[in-house]
């Protein structure tokens, strides 16, 4: 699979098409809005949605780990769904396998466990990380930023939209930079996509199959 070369203050971040973003130089990576128990939420209040497949989804985040140089792993919020489910216990007992990675949240809208519960964990909890003086990670943009600082956000789940010959239609998750703010597309594959629409301020980087095109 190829990576996409970002460069922020001679610091270099690979858009990656599984939805993540490495920074070789940190031995890091990230990923937002993962949404882990949002079909077992769904269940739990009586909509029909399959079991979200664990297994399948721990793989997804073991591959990278196993074939990148990692230490630490920042999830920019939306880890979790909702409140505690038995889907939450699961996902702590798979980071007791890496004992040696440090797991950092940067806590969003749907990250509703308690700290007492997420203190009881190796997941480290905060507003948001910063990375170093260039870089501030964190779920939701951060107003009023310095233009040199990038802050690598998740959130809203970006996707584009583009049309072909035979009147196709093709909606694609996407990496998108607008100005000094990257925002990173969902991890999680029960989300959506929210579509933006490029304008002269935006550079969008669509996942399509195991490439990364900037459009």
């Amino acid at each position: 699979m190829k990576a996409k070369l970002l460069i922020w203050e001679d610091v270099e971040l690979l858009m990656m098409p599984q939805r993540v973003l490495y920074i070789p130089q940190y031995h890091t990576l990230l990923l937002a809005d993962w949404h882990l128990g949002k079909l077992g939420h769904f269940r739990q209040h009586g909509v029909f949605v399959p079991e979200m497949q664990l297994l399948e989804e721990f793989e997804r985040l073991g591959t990278l780990i196993e074939k990148l140089n990692i230490k630490r792993v920042v999830f920019l919020g939306d880890l979790f769904h909702s409140s505690w489910n038995y889907e939450w216990d699961k996902f702590i007992e798979y980071l007791d396998h890496f004992r040696q990675i440090e797991f950092v949240l940067t806590k969003g809208n749907h990250d509703l466990i308690s700290e007492d519960i997420i203190r009881a964990t190796c997941l480290r909890s905060c507003s948001s990380f910063s990375l170093d003086r260039h870089i501030i990670l964190s779920h939701e943009p951060i107003i009023n930023l310095p233009k040199n600082i990038l802050n690598i956000v998740g959130h809203v789940h970006p996707g584009v939209e583009f049309h072909t010959a035979g009147r196709q239609r093709f909606r694609l998750p996407a990496f998108i930079l607008e100005r000094n703010i990257l925002t990173l597309p969902a991890f999680g594959r029960w989300t959506g996509l929210h579509i933006i629409r490029k304008n002269d301020r935006h550079r969008c980087y669509a996942i399509l199959g195991a490439d990364i095109l900037e459009l």
